[in-house]
């Protein structure tokens, strides 16, 4: 072999392996994204959670430049829809608007397909959500009216909620605990259909979102008594929190994080963080998520958000402990 043919050898080798490298080495995802994106709403069309879903998912469309589809994977109490995301190709392609009971989940199951801190990597907490307690039209006026009802018979009344352990699920057992009340748990699939059940009066009170109550307490078609939340909501001023209204302690919200799978690369994740924080300082989606009474979260990073989940986890944890919920 000659000198010639040596070189050429010795070049075709080193194209070869550069091939081979480029091949086996991960993408770039410098274009990300370049296709549609599939959002995946743990819960039900119409329910609270997924208004809120839509509403950032049509924003950041606009912002990523991409289709974002909505995928309704309700049930139990979420968990099935999350337990869909966590096992996804972690490509950027499939992401995860959950919700607290993301943090309540491992407190209350036994079994789960998933572990948040472990299947999930927080993108960014974009805002949360006060509870409301509603009543029938001919309902109890306040909440001292709702625990003297269910103090003169205990468990003959009934609650709705949106499934078992969920956050509005666990905030009425506080509230139930406080108040020293007895009352029968129905859980439906989702918020829609537990309002629905409040509509058809086979239940004397729930705890809903504040997002998902304005309509129907407008309409008259069912009663608003008092508020989950630190401070009463602009949306709602006239309102008393719980805590005003002589139940100490009863206070929660439900919140909404964007998740993508565990391994999902880091530069996705900062592509995604930056849209969706872009999104949330818009004028125009801010005004759309004030009506939904949500206290939009600023400037989430990936790392704030799984300190905050991680804390959330304990949180959630004691207030199971503390209510007697048993785990399934």
């Amino acid at each position: 072999m000659n000198k010639n043919q040596q070189m050429k050898c010795r070049m075709l080798a080193t194209l070869a392996a550069a091939c081979a490298l480029a091949l086996g080495a991960p993408p770039t995802y410098a274009k990300y994204p370049d296709r549609p994106i599939t959002m995946v709403v743990p819960f039900p069309p119409g329910g609270p959670t997924d208004v809120f879903a839509r509403v950032v998912s049509d924003a950041l469309s606009h912002e990523l430049g991409k289709t974002i589809i909505i995928d309704n994977r309700g049930g139990a109490a979420g968990n099935i829809g999350v337990g869909i995301a966590a096992k996804a190709v972690p490509d950027g392609y499939t992401i995860l608007f959950g919700t607290a009971s993301i943090a309540i989940a491992p407190s209350v199951y036994k079994k789960l397909s998933y572990e948040p801190l472990r299947d999930l990597q927080p993108v960014a907490l974009v805002g949360a959500v006060p509870a409301v307690v509603l009543v029938p039209p001919d309902g109890p006026r306040n909440i001292q009216e709702l625990v003297g009802l269910l103090k003169s018979k205990p468990g003959e009344f009934s609650y709705a909620t949106s499934g078992y352990a969920t956050a509005t699920h666990l905030i009425t057992e506080l509230f139930n605990k406080n108040a020293a009340v007895n009352a029968l748990h129905v859980p439906y699939r989702g918020s829609g259909p537990a309002k629905q059940g409040m509509l058809s009066k086979l239940h004397m009170y729930t705890f809903e979102t504040a997002s998902s109550t304005v309509s129907v307490v407008n309409s008259g078609l069912l009663k608003a008594i008092a508020i989950a939340g630190e401070k009463r909501s602009p949306l709602l001023p006239e309102l008393p929190t719980i805590v005003e209204a002589g139940i100490p302690g009863v206070v929660g919200s439900t919140w909404n994080m964007v998740f993508v799978p565990a391994g999902t690369d880091s530069a996705v994740t900062k592509r995604l963080n930056t849209a969706i924080n872009t999104v949330l300082s818009n004028a125009e989606v801010k005004s759309k998520l004030a009506e939904l009474a949500v206290d939009v979260t600023n400037d989430s990073s990936p790392d704030s958000a799984k300190s905050f989940l991680a804390s959330e986890i304990q949180r959630w944890e004691k207030i199971v402990q503390a209510t007697g919920v048993q785990p399934q």
